[in-house]
């Protein structure tokens, strides 16, 4: 998983723990329109009514506890612009007071969604608007096509507004807490993720492993080479840790070549087997006059109140520190230094 879709999930996961003041004014609103609707115009409005209702309350749900949140954004977001499609095209289709609510959708999905969902959810409602309108009135479709292309150019314009708003955030999100020349996490964003998982394992009883690592020699290598070199050694080096690595397992460029693992709900012996994978790893690389690459780690872990940052990070800098006085090319945990095999 890229940055970028990592930091559009954190987003969505964020929006949906708490909708805000907009969403909730909004919904309402169009549940207004509808409860109007069905009312006095057509029974069709109750459609994309109750299943509104059923996606505020079940969608957040599903988003914040299930394993692929984008999912189930995406099918929430499906669900309620199909019914509100289906709705406005077997309702009168462009002489529905529906039709209004379609871009509305639009705006909805972007307070939450990336931009690969919202033009999926916006597409879908007017592919299936055009074909419910046809099936209601075909005769005045076709006959009189300019309303249905105006709605469609609506429901364009919107949709590419929303995507640039939201492809926007997100870029300016991953830029601040991305570090740009490896596409790893950088320190900005790893205090606040760190008290998440604290507070996180405080309440399962699990345990948290940090593991600090870096390259050894690496001055040699921006000396001999130029930094040019240093450069690509480390992407390719963040490359080999995000190939390691499993996707809840966190990885920080800390600075120059230092990097920090989070291993949430893994005890200190795991981590040390994360280390010594990712030390092998690295060892298949090669620098620029084919000496052989290698890496020195700190790993540091606790239970409970044990689990605070400083003092996780204060021990694996000196099993780092100890690692390197011992040869280097090795994993140290808790001090005690155990050597390459």
């Amino acid at each position: 998983m890229s940055a970028i879709d990592r930091m559009t999930r954190r987003r969505l996961v964020e929006r949906a723990g708490a909708p805000d003041r907009t969403m909730l004014i909004v919904a309402g609103m169009v549940a207004a329109i509808l409860a109007a609707t069905a009312i006095f115009r057509d029974a069709w409005a109750l459609l994309p009514l109750v299943t509104l209702a059923v996606a505020m309350v079940l969608g957040p749900i599903a988003i914040r506890t299930g394993a692929h949140p984008e999912r189930a954004e995406l099918i929430t977001g499906l669900v309620v612009t199909i019914a509100m499609a289906v709705a406005a095209g077997l309702s009168g289709g462009t002489s529905s007071p529906l039709v209004f609510l379609l871009p509305i959708g639009v705006v909805m999905n972007a307070l939450r969604a990336g931009p690969l969902s919202i033009t999926l959810c916006s597409v879908v409602t007017a592919v299936v608007f055009v074909g419910a309108s046809l099936l209601d009135d075909a005769g005045t479709v076709t006959t009189e096509p300019l309303p249905m292309l105006a709605v469609l150019a609506m429901q364009t314009g919107v949709t590419i507004g929303a995507v640039a708003l939201a492809g926007a955030e997100i870029s300016h999100r991953s830029a601040s807490i991305v570090d740009p020349l490896t596409g790893l996490l950088n320190r900005h964003g790893l205090f606040d993720r760190f008290e998440e998982l604290r507070q996180q394992a405080l309440v399962t009883a699990a345990p948290i492993t940090v593991v600090l690592f870096d390259l050894d020699h690496f001055k040699r290598v921006n000396d001999v080479h130029g930094h040019d070199v240093g450069d690509r050694l480390l992407r390719e080096v963040a490359a080999v840790v995000r190939r390691t690595l499993r996707t809840f397992e966190l990885v920080y460029r800390m600075g120059g070549e230092e990097f920090l693992i989070l291993l949430p709900g893994m005890a200190e012996w795991e981590g040390e087997n994360v280390a010594q994978q990712l030390r092998l790893a690295i060892n298949g690389l090669e620098s620029a006059d084919g000496a052989e690459i290698t890496a020195s780690f700190g790993v540091s872990g606790g239970e409970g109140e044990e689990i605070d940052f400083e003092r996780l990070y204060r021990r694996a800098d000196q099993a780092l520190y100890e690692a390197k006085r011992a040869g280097r090319d090795r994993v140290n945990v808790s001090g005690a230094v155990i050597p390459p095999p």
